[in-house]
C-alpha cells in the first residue's frame, strides 16, 4: 500500500479506537449512579448515531472534498472528547455521554469519504485496502471497548478520558496533508441526499449487497446475546465462560485478512458463516465452539467487504460516499434488530434455537447469492468505479 493509504488507514484506526474507548467507562459510571436501565441507554448513545444519522451525512462526502472532510471529523472529536475528559474529572456524566455521543456522530462521514476514496487512492491494491478498513470498522467496535474495559482498574481508570484525546491528536497527525480522491467540483452538484436515494433505489446490485450486510449484522448481534445463555445453561460455564466466548466471537473480526481468498465471494462467506454459526450453537464443548466463533467473527467481516465492494463498483463517484453512509446505518440497524430478537428466539427454544436459525438465515442468503452468481469485481469494473474522481495535482497509482 501506498504512503497516503497507510496514513489514512492508520489515522482512521487510531480515531475509531479513541472514539469507543470511553464507553465502558461511562457504562460502570452511569451503572452506579444511575442504574442497569440508564446504563442500557448509555449504550444505545453509542448506536443511536448510525442508525439515525448515517444514510443522510455519508453524502457530504460526495459534495466536499473527502481529505478535508476527514479531517474536519477528526478535529471536532478532538475537541468532543477532550470536552468528555474535562466533564468527568468535573464530575458532570450526563455532560461526558453527551459530548462521548456528540463524538461519536461527528466522525460517522468519515468511514463513507474513505470508503469511497479508495478505487482511486489504493490503486492496484484496493481490494486489499478495502478489507483492510471495514476490518478496522468492525474491529473499532470490539477492539475499543475491550482496551477501554481493561483499562477499568483503579490504577489505570483515569487513563481512559486522556489516551482517547492523545488517539485522536495522533490520527490528526497521520491525515494532515493526504488528499483523497473526490468527484470533480463540476459533478458534485449532483451530490446530495435526495439524487443520491433514488440512485441506490434503482441500483439493484447495491440493494441487495447491503440487506446482506444489514442481515451479517443482525446474526452477529444475535448471536452475541444467546452467547450468554448458551454459556451458562449448555456449557455450564457461567459468566466468566461468556465474556471468553463473546472475547473470541469479537477479536476474531482480527483475523478477517488471513481469509482473502473468500473475498468477492459473497455466497461462499455466507455459506461458512453460516455453517460456522450452526456448529458453534450445537457443539457440546466450549473447546471446539470458541475458534469456530472465532471463524464466524472473521468470516462476517470477509463479507461486508464484499458488500463494501459492490457499493464501490456499482455506485457513481459522485454518489458512493452516500451510499456506503446509507450501508453504515443498515448495518448497525441490523445489529440494533439482533438485540431484539435473540432474547425472543432463545425464550422460544432455548439458545440453540436461536443459533440454528440464525444460521439458517445466513444459508438461505448464500443460496439467493449464489443464484444471481455473483463476480468479483474486474479490473475493468474498478477502472470505471474510480473514473470522474479527482485528486487535483496529486499524482496517484494507475488503476
Amino acid at each position: 500500500m501506498n504512503a497516503p493509504l497507510l496514513r489514512t488507514l492508520g489515522g482512521y484506526a487510531a480515531a475509531s479506537l479513541a472514539t469507543a474507548l470511553p464507553w465502558p467507562l461511562l457504562l460502570v459510571l452511569a451503572w452506579d449512579e444511575w442504574g442497569g436501565a440508564a446504563a442500557g441507554l448509555v449504550a444505545a448513545a453509542r448506536m443511536a448515531p448510525y442508525v439515525l444519522l448515517s444514510w443522510a451525512v455519508g453524502t457530504l462526502g460526495d459534495r466536499v472534498r473527502r481529505d478535508r472532510l476527514v479531517l474536519a471529523t477528526l478535529l471536532l472529536r478532538l475537541v468532543l472528547l477532550a470536552g468528555t475528559a474535562v466533564a468527568l474529572a468535573a464530575g458532570s456524566l450526563l455532560t461526558a455521554v453527551l459530548l462521548a455521543g456528540l463524538a461519536v456522530a461527528s466522525g460517522l462521514p468519515a468511514y463513507p469519504a474513505i470508503g469511497a476514496a479508495v478505487p482511486v487512492l489504493a490503486g492496484d491494491r484496493r481490494a486489499r485496502a478495502t478489507d483492510a478498513l471495514v476490518t478496522i470498522e468492525v474491529s473499532a467496535w470490539v477492539v475499543g471497548p475491550a482496551v477501554g474495559g481493561l483499562l477499568l482498574l483503579p490504577a489505570t481508570r483515569a487513563w481512559v478520558p486522556g489516551l482517547a484525546v492523545a488517539l485522536v491528536a495522533a490520527a490528526v497527525v497521520a491525515v494532515a496533508g493526504v488528499r483523497l480522491p473526490s468527484p470533480p467540483q463540476e459533478r458534485r452538484v449532483d451530490g446530495g441526499l435526495g439524487p443520491m436515494l433514488r440512485s441506490l433505489a434503482g441500483n439493484r446490485p447495491a440493494l441487495l449487497a447491503l440487506a446482506t450486510a444489514g442481515l451479517v449484522n443482525l446474526v452477529a448481534s444475535a448471536t452475541a446475546l444467546a452467547l450468554l445463555p448458551l454459556t451458562r445453561e449448555a456449557w455450564d460455564q457461567g459468566d466468566a465462560g461468556y465474556g471468553v466466548a463473546t472475547a473470541w466471537l469479537g477479536f476474531g473480526a482480527l483475523a478477517a485478512p488471513l481469509l482473502w481468498w473468500l473475498t468477492g465471494r459473497r455466497a461462499t462467506g455466507l455459506l461458512v458463516l453460516g455453517g460456522a454459526t450452526v456448529v458453534a450453537g450445537l457443539t457440546p464443548v466450549p473447546g471446539i465452539a470458541l475458534p469456530v466463533l472465532a471463524l464466524a467473527g472473521a468470516v462476517a467481516v470477509v463479507v461486508e467487504s464484499s458488500v463494501t465492494q459492490t457499493v464501490q463498483v456499482e455506485v457513481p463517484d459522485e454518489h458512493r460516499a452516500g451510499a456506503l453512509g446509507v450501508g453504515d446505518s443498515v448495518m448497525v440497524l441490523g445489529a440494533l434488530l439482533g438485540s431484539l430478537v435473540a432474547p425472543a428466539l432463545v425464550g422460544l427454544g432455548g439458545p440453540r434455537l436461536a443459533f440454528v436459525l440464525c444460521a439458517g438465515a445466513c444459508l438461505l442468503a448464500a443460496g439467493a447469492a449464489q443464484a444471481r452468481r455473483p463476480v468479483r469485481a474486474s479490473s475493468r469494473a474498478w477502472r470505471e468505479a474510480s473514473s470522474g474522481a479527482s485528486m487535483g495535482p496529486v499524482k496517484t497509482p494507475s488503476s
